[in-house]
């Protein structure tokens, strides 16, 4: 297989995975959220269970540090499968069940866990744009494959691809909101689109393998 059979077929995976989206990217719609607030010991409730940070799972750890150190002393797991299987989720919260004290370095904080999302078509609408990305890009693999498109063409937008689901609810929106993240997707789609025509107006480009 030469370079370019190589990359029009990696190109082809990538749209699949974008244009399916609203599966691949389906954690956007499974939101744990924990929140927290420092606190003097006197003021743990008896009946509220007191965990201790380094006993808890390292995914528990995690989500309880990044919500501790968070500016506004929260932080969303995305994804069931990774909510920290140590708390319980739901609309309500109570002492054990929504409700916890943490001790954490030497400091006492007040962890509130909830469920949060809502039905994945709300979310459709937020992955629509990365549906159109992966829809265009599977139009430049074809059109890669039969010569008309120079490889490094069909390699960016490739790597735009993959970066959006580096950066997505996958891997729980590492540098940017979710907002922020749409955003991206819009415009990495409108500039892929105005490429896309740019090309298609000139000359063929006879690009070598």
């Amino acid at each position: 297989m030469n370079r370019r059979s190589a990359l029009t077929v990696l190109a082809a995976a990538v749209a699949i995975s974008l244009v399916g989206a609203p599966v691949t990217m389906s954690d956007w719609s499974q939101q744990a959220s924990f929140s927290t607030e420092r606190i003097e010991a006197s003021e743990i409730d008896e009946h509220t269970p007191l965990l201790q940070y380094e006993n808890l799972s390292e995914p528990a750890q995690t989500a309880v540090r990044r919500a501790i150190e968070s500016s506004d002393g929260y932080h969303v797991v995305y994804g069931q499968a990774d909510w920290p299987d140590r708390f319980f989720y739901s609309d309500d919260a109570d002492p054990g069940t929504g409700l916890y004290a943490v001790a954490y370095e030497g400091q006492q904080y007040r962890l509130y866990t909830a469920a949060a999302g809502g039905f994945p078509f709300v979310y459709w609408l937020s992955e629509l744009p990365f549906v159109l990305y992966g829809a265009m890009l599977g139009v430049v693999a074809h059109r890669t494959s039969r010569g008309e498109f120079a490889p490094r063409v069909a390699a960016l937008a490739t790597a735009t691809g993959v970066a959006f689901h580096r950066l997505g609810p996958e891997f729980d929106f590492p540098l940017l909101a979710p907002r922020a993240f749409s955003i991206l997707g819009v415009g990495a789609t409108v500039l892929v689109g105005l490429g896309y025509l740019y090309l298609t107006i000139q000359e063929p480009e006879g690009a070598t393998d």
